[in-house]
């Protein structure tokens, strides 16, 4: 780990000064400043990889597209807008060096009822080949680690009221069909079939079809949201899940999440972010393993493996501060604090896992580029190297369930 935590905090640095280096040789030769071959690079890839509305068309690279524990991935990806600018269509593949792959395409009406709904339908394929599970529940042993495989193919459709150029109300339906769990792929640790069975995993031996659908509203007050320095992201929803094969893992999931943003200095940041998810079920339902919430990893519990705590119920709170090392380079210091349990009263502010680490971040004035974070919990300490900004909201990935 050392090693890797080396040559990382090395790149980030070469990432952050080059630029800057170039810009100052060439003011320093009294021409004008040109930006370097790495800096154009930089701002080529942000703008393919930027997805919001006014991204260039045509083809872009596809990083951060896989879930929490793929290890770094990527792969093409081509967006364009038709009949001028009333439909959006995107299309991208992502390979990890897991071997995580994923498929998805998504045609939007962004105008579709004058300029406050827009619509649309997406269709995604994602096989994950080794997912860590060391059972279900806070008290679970570091040395019960397993892993598996989930396959499957989620399609649906999705509209948005865009109320306030700062507050939207979706509403998504869909069908998660295929879903498989199967042996996982890593040579470190058992299968998660060899330790557990349905009643200590529910779903391992038999996974639905779902119909699923949910209704979110969101208000987004950040001055930029690819790397906020004030303002917050505010998040409440309702999910329901259907079980249509066996009438056993039909459940409801609630989902409050904020984070805030408030400048310091000129140059500093304080950040927060809070996250509580609550599980409901009727007589004889359950929630199958792999769709309950779960915490540890790059974006909930970074001093803890990926998926170290899964239960039906989850609070989370994460506090950043960030401030300036160079132009283009951030230094931070942060503290995580999660719980899962089986019901919201048991959420109590003893069972908390608690981490508090430090990390760098490589940015441009609207995205963050690369973070470094080393993280230190109860079980040790954890390395670990992100595109996608710390505190962020999930990717609503639908299986595995991840904050």
């Amino acid at each position: 780990m050392r090693k890797r935590f080396c040559w990382a905090w090395l790149f980030l640095c070469a990432c952050a000064w080059a630029p800057s280096v170039a810009a100052q040789d060439a003011a320093s030769d009294g021409a004008a400043v040109v930006p370097g071959r790495l800096a154009r690079t930089l701002a080529w890839t942000e703008a393919k990889v930027d997805g919001a509305a006014g991204a260039p068309d045509g083809f872009y690279p596809e990083f951060g597209g896989l879930i929490t524990g793929s290890g770094v991935s990527v792969g093409p990806g081509y967006r364009r807008y038709l009949l001028r600018d009333r439909i959006f269509v995107d299309v991208s593949g992502a390979v990890s060096w897991r071997r995580y792959q994923m498929l998805q395409g998504k045609i939007e009406w962004p105008r579709g009822i004058g300029e406050r709904v827009s619509f649309g339908a997406h269709v995604k394929y994602q096989d994950f080949t080794q997912i860590n599970f060391f059972g279900v529940g806070s008290d679970t042993l570091k040395g019960d680690q397993t892993d598996y495989r989930l396959k499957y193919l989620d399609a649906g459709g999705f509209a948005t009221l865009h109320a306030k150029p700062w507050l939207t109300v979706t509403g998504r339906a869909g069908v998660l069909r295929g879903a498989d769990i199967a042996r996982g792929t890593s040579t470190l640790h058992p299968s998660t079939d060899e330790r557990f069975d349905e009643q200590s995993a529910p779903g391992l031996t038999n996974q639905p079809n779902y119909v699923h659908a949910d209704l979110a509203i969101e208000a987004d007050t950040r001055d930029v949201p690819g790397y906020p320095a004030s303002g917050g992201r505010y998040r409440a929803s309702l999910a329901a899940f259907h079980d249509r094969d066996f009438s056993r893992y039909s459940f409801r999931r609630v989902e409050i999440e904020a984070a805030h943003y408030v400048p310091v200095t000129e140059h500093s940041v304080a950040a927060i972010r809070g996250r509580v998810d609550v599980s409901q079920t009727g007589p004889g339902q359950q929630v199958p393993f792999y769709l309950l919430p779960a915490l540890g990893g790059a974006h909930s519990l970074r001093g803890y493996f990926d998926y170290r705590f899964r239960d039906r119920d989850l609070l989370l709170v994460n506090a950043e501060y960030r401030w300036r090392v160079a132009r283009a380079l951030d230094g931070a210091v942060f503290y995580d604090a999660g719980a899962v349990a089986p019901a919201v009263d048991a959420l109590s502010m003893h069972k908390l896992r608690k981490d508090y680490g430090v990390g760098v971040r490589v940015h441009s004035k609207t995205h963050l580029l690369m973070r470094l974070d080393v993280a230190r919990g109860s079980e040790g300490m954890q390395a670990m190297v992100s595109f996608t900004p710390p505190l962020s909201f999930s990717k609503r990935t639908v299986a595995p369930y991840v904050p």
